[in-house]
């Protein structure tokens, strides 16, 4: 492995992170992303329609802009053109999850530390404001990283997909969309399903996709499905739990059917992609960003075969086993 090049000055840029990080989601708190993403405007014109300090607000419209985030036009700015949409309500949304980021940020502050030093970093349960909170945060993201991956995924000949963990069911949306001919089950927790089942009404899915409630490592999964989907779910547990995981999946596969992984990418080594490294802590001692080769092995041990992986950009990847026709 190489040698690091940084030197202090990008040691210095690194320590300010946490400056950045919250400039961007008091951004989106306040209502100064969204409007930047409608139309340009003057600090001061932000300030007076949002009820803001317009010093304050002068400061951060300028520092959204050296990150990038905004650009100026004379004395006015305006969202980053290839940003904007993603600051606009609708399917490209990502404000609901700067609110997540917003708690994450609050949660390592006061346990990374104490977890470092082998404490246990507490994990609340949530209320049911949380869970619809949580749940619009993950649709942010994840419904475009759903759409990404429909893009790519192969879906021809697919008929009955099971999208373990699937939350409002956004995976099964895309999907679904992707090949008219395919339907799906969601199983995720009762909680989850409740609230999946009032935002699955009036878009045009009712009939093609059902949630169903349960533990994903305790329900019976069925059986003979196409494709048996675990999108941003392995992450989320231990080495044992995600092998296990990988196993039921497998045997829910009609023959020649697919377990497809959307996840995280992480190197070999774990210690080289600083996503995948970074997003590792923020899974605490219960999971992980596992690596292509123990993946595959649990793939294997499942009895899959004809491994293919397919990146979505430089963090996120596709890694799919089948199960053999005659099996």
């Amino acid at each position: 492995m190489p040698d690091s090049d940084l030197d202090l000055d990008d040691f210095q840029r690194l320590l300010w992170g946490f400056a950045s990080h919250r400039i961007i989601t008091v951004a989106g708190r306040t209502g100064i992303l969204r409007l930047l993403a409608e139309r340009p405007v003057t600090p001061e014109m932000a300030a007076a329609e949002l009820g803001l300090d317009p010093l304050a607000t002068a400061k951060v419209v300028r520092a959204l802009a050296a990150l990038g985030i905004a650009d100026a036009d004379g004395d006015r700015y305006r969202a980053a053109r290839h940003l904007a949409p993603n600051f606009r309500p609708g399917d490209r949304d990502v404000v609901p999850f700067l609110e997540h980021s917003h708690s994450m940020y609050e949660s390592w502050g006061v346990t990374l530390e104490p977890w470092l030093r082998g404490e246990d970093w507490p994990v609340a349960q949530r209320t049911p404001e949380e869970t619809a909170r949580f749940g619009a945060a993950m649709r942010a993201m994840g419904a475009q990283m759903a759409r990404r991956v429909a893009a790519v995924l192969d879906l021809d000949g697919a008929s009955r997909m099971l999208d373990v963990g699937g939350g409002w069911g956004h995976f099964a949306k895309a999907l679904c969309a992707a090949n008219p001919q395919l339907s799906a089950v969601v199983l995720d927790t009762p909680a989850v399903v409740e609230r999946a089942a009032v935002e699955l009404e009036g878009s045009g899915f009712e009939g093609r996709i059902e949630f169903v409630a349960g533990d994903y490592l305790e329900t019976t999964y069925g059986s003979a499905f196409d494709l048996v989907l675990l999108a941003n779910i392995l992450h989320q547990e231990t080495a044992d739990r995600a092998r296990e995981l990988v196993r039921h999946a497998a045997g829910a596969l009609a023959p020649g059917g697919r377990v497809v992984v959307v996840d995280f990418a992480i190197d070999d080594e774990q210690r080289r992609h600083l996503l995948g490294a970074l997003f590792a802590i923020n899974m605490r001692s219960f999971g992980d960003t596992w690596t292509e080769p123990l993946i595959r092995g649990w793939m294997e041990e499942a009895d899959l075969v004809s491994f293919e992986r397919t990146d979505l950009g430089p963090d996120r990847w596709i890694l799919t086993g089948t199960r053999p026709a005659g099996n």
